[in-house]
Parts: structure tokens; C-alpha cells; sequence
């Protein structure tokens, strides 16, 4: 057998393929978790070592005897490097001028009589039972019929107050039990004309 070593093509001699790199950010990602794989093995070497500083823990100190107790002495006097705040001392000191003129706060005097109209009604009945109602809560109430053109209401009052505490006094005790009461200033002006003239 003969061979035609001319017609016979050679292998190629291994053809190399170009081997493509990685990308970069997977090279910076290898690098970056083997430093912090390496750190922590660093880390963790160091603490078995016995080389670690002890961290800053407020341990409670024990006194050796108690005559170092006892030789502590504790004043009033704030340490040195203690904060001193000013405003304590200044603050009472400090005085604020304002355009207010003071009130002087008198006891309201009333002068003259009043009543307190607690109810007006068409109906005598209702007036009536008004006026049981408040003498049980033990006030001096009266009924005063007041003629109008076509028709007459009967006026339910209380008093005659002639002191502002008992004034107001019945007017709380009117508001305690859901009343309301209108204050109504009797004239004493008949009473005292009749008085002028009969001194003339």
C-alpha cells in the first residue's frame, strides 16, 4: 500500500482557542470577599490569642475595708467640672416690663335688690309645679302673674337677693340642677319717691 503523502493535509498542530478573560466585576468581587474572609480570620485568631483590650464596662469597685467608706465625705458642694447653671440664680432677678396696669380685685357689691326669673308660662299649672319644684331645693320663690295684650304669663321668681353671696349662691345651686335663671334688678324708685315726697 502506498500512500500519497502529498495529498494527505497535516493535523493541525494544536490549535489554540484565545481563552476570553472574566469580566472585572466578578475579579473585584472574588477580591473582595476573600480581604473580608481573611479579615475575619485575622480577627478571629487575634481573639483566641488572649490580646484582646477589655472593652470600657463599668465594673462596680468594692471597697477593701469600710474605713475607706467611711472616710468618703459627702458635702453640698457640686464637684468642679459640674455643670453650673446660671438661670437659677439670675432668673428671679430678671424683670419684664410690661404696658399692664393692675386690677385691684374688690368683691363685687351689689347694690340695690334682685330677683332671679327662673320660668315665664301661659298656663298657671306649669308655673305652679315650676315653683314646687324649686322650693324643694329650698328657695323663696313666688309666682307674679305679668298682663299682656291678649293673654297673661305667670313669671316664676326667686329671692329677693339684696347680698351678692346669697346672689350667686342661688344661681349655682339653680345651675346644679339645670335651671336657668334670668337676674332681674328691682326698681326702688316708686319707694323712694313716695319717700322725697312725703318728706317735703
Amino acid at each position: 500500500m502506498t500512500q500519497d503523502f502529498a495529498k494527505i493535509r497535516p493535523e493541525p498542530l494544536l490549535e489554540q482557542k484565545p481563552v476570553e478573560a472574566p469580566p472585572a466585576w466578578s475579579l473585584m468581587f472574588t477580591g473582595v470577599l476573600v480581604g473580608i474572609t481573611l479579615g475575619i480570620f485575622a480577627c478571629v485568631l487575634f481573639y483566641l490569642s488572649g490580646n484582646v483590650p477589655p472593652l470600657n464596662v463599668a465594673q462596680p469597685t468594692v471597697a477593701a475595708s469600710s474605713n475607706a467608706v467611711e472616710a468618703e465625705t459627702f458635702t453640698d458642694e457640686p464637684p468642679d467640672n459640674a455643670i453650673d447653671f446660671e438661670f437659677y440664680t439670675e432668673l428671679p432677678r430678671y424683670e419684664v416690663p410690661t404696658d399692664a396696669t393692675p386690677v385691684e380685685l374688690v368683691s363685687e357689691k351689689i347694690t340695690g335688690t334682685f330677683m332671679l326669673q327662673t320660668g315665664a308660662f301661659q298656663q298657671r299649672e306649669l308655673a305652679e309645679k315650676e315653683m314646687q319644684r324649686q322650693l324643694g331645693l329650698g328657695l323663696n320663690v313666688i309666682i307674679k302673674p305679668e298682663e299682656l295684650p291678649g293673654r297673661t304669663l305667670y313669671l316664676v321668681q326667686t329671692g329677693p337677693y339684696s347680698a351678692s353671696a346669697q346672689l350667686s349662691e342661688a344661681q349655682q345651686l339653680l345651675r346644679r340642677n339645670s335651671i336657668p335663671s334670668l337676674t332681674i334688678q328691682l326698681q326702688e324708685s316708686a319707694s323712694r319717691l313716695s319717700t322725697l315726697d312725703s318728706q317735703e
